[in-house]
């Protein structure tokens, strides 16, 4: 458990360093760098691609290699990135840095899942994703405004501040995992196979089981539906206000923060009711919520409406986020667990296709088209949910004790 609480507690401290520093990339490119928006935005976005490649890739290699040694070797790569960019001064450095930051940060976070998943028992596991989830949040309503206020946001100073906030949690992981007792379930260490061939094969084998997992494909779309609904809603919102209100800029800094704080407060409430449930079915509240919260943008007009309809939304959202990890989680193969994790990470496709699709929408039809066509996407994700997702074999609790834990949750 100390190992777990550890893992929380980190999620927390590491998006505090990420909210003081990757927000304001944009900034930093254009004030430091002098680069073109055009330039700017390439860099910025190319980073999905490469967080999508090594969630997926780091998640089998934490089943093949272990877990513990992969989140280390992560964490030391965000350091080094984060003091790059502050010796950065080219085009390419910076956009080889953004790769490598983005590689080594989606590496941990899926296997960091995984690892939880190894260390919990399966009924507790919805709840510290919660957990987590809300930990996340929390560094990231907190980071922006500690940075605006000691002066660090879009300078090159922030960079090597992450770098020391990171610096020490590796540290702190590193000798918690030192002096662990002998016997303690530091997750999935062994590898399976001896050497660099037996090592591939492991990779493999995980790929092979996870790409072929029909349920788990399935569960990825619906995801990715989802994703694109509140993944980037903040581009959204930003795009409508900017274009069609004379103080958009301050109805928008209210409704971002109004889903940083209703995250925090309602986190522990939704994981209390959703822990005992079918999180299947905490997915499909959450997404109708996520549809109501859109069609409140959509006939939004004074901003205290934004607000409201913000507050719908982002309970859906909580709703959605930890109980899309449990899901996978039930279905994966106790030794697979970290190919599914990474697996999920091809949702995150969705955070281009929900701004992209939104922006086709505004440009010819206008700000309430956008959000009621955006909000189609959570309505399919739902019906799948609905039709689909309670029907898949194995989203039934399981014990993972005696000799179910070996065939439960297999496709």
């Amino acid at each position: 458990m100390v190992l777990a609480r550890l893992l929380i507690a980190g999620a927390g401290i590491m998006s505090l360093a990420n909210s003081v520093t990757i927000p304001f990339l944009a900034i930093f490119l254009h004030r430091e760098l002098g680069l073109a928006p055009t330039t700017i935005g390439f860099i910025i976005g190319s980073s999905v691609f490469f967080s999508i490649f090594a969630g997926f890739v780091g998640g089998s290699l934490s089943d093949a290699l272990g877990r513990t040694g992969l989140l280390l070797l992560a964490l030391s790569g965000v350091i080094a990135s984060f003091v790059a960019f502050y010796f950065s001064s080219t085009v390419v450095a910076v956009f080889l840095i953004n790769a490598a930051l983005a590689l080594s940060s989606s590496t941990f976070s899926p296997v960091a899942k995984a690892l939880l998943s190894d260390l919990l028992p399966a009924e507790d596991r919805l709840r510290w994703f919660s957990y987590q989830y809300m930990a996340v949040n929390v560094g990231f309503a907190v980071g922006p405004l500690l940075g605006a206020y000691v002066g660090l946001s879009g300078g090159r100073v922030a960079f090597l501040v992450g770098a020391a906030v990171y610096a020490g949690y590796l540290c702190l992981f590193g000798l918690t995992l030192l002096f662990l007792a002998p016997g303690s379930p530091t997750a999935v260490d062994q590898a399976p196979g001896n050497g660099v061939r037996g090592h591939l094969n492991g990779l493999r084998d995980s790929l092979r089981v996870a790409v072929g997992d029909a349920r788990l494909l399935c569960l990825i779309v619906a995801g990715l539906l989802l994703e694109a609904v509140h993944g980037k809603i903040s581009a959204l919102l930003a795009q409508h206000l900017s274009a069609g209100f004379a103080d958009g800029t301050t109805i928008l800094g209210y409704v971002l923060t109004t889903n940083a704080v209703t995250v925090v407060v309602v986190q522990l409430f939704v994981s209390r009711y959703a822990r005992n449930r079918d999180p299947v079915r905490s997915i499909v509240v959450g997404g109708v919520l996520l549809v109501a919260g859109m069609v409140g943008f959509a006939l939004s007009g004074p901003s205290w409406q934004f607000v409201v309809a913000m507050v719908v939304f982002t309970i859906g959202e909580t709703f959605i986020v930890p109980a899309e990890f449990a899901v996978i989680d039930r279905i994966a193969p106790p030794d697979r667990r970290g190919s599914y994790f990474g697996a999920q990470t091809f949702a995150q496709l969705g955070g281009f296709v929900g701004p992209f699709t939104g922006g086709l929408i505004l440009a010819h039809y206008g700000g309430t088209a956008m959000f009621l066509g955006v909000g189609v996407f959570a309505v399919i994700s739902v019906l799948i949910f609905v039709l689909v997702g309670r029907h898949l074999p194995g989203l039934q609790l399981r014990a993972e004790a005696g000799p179910a834990r070996a065939t439960a949750g297999r496709p």
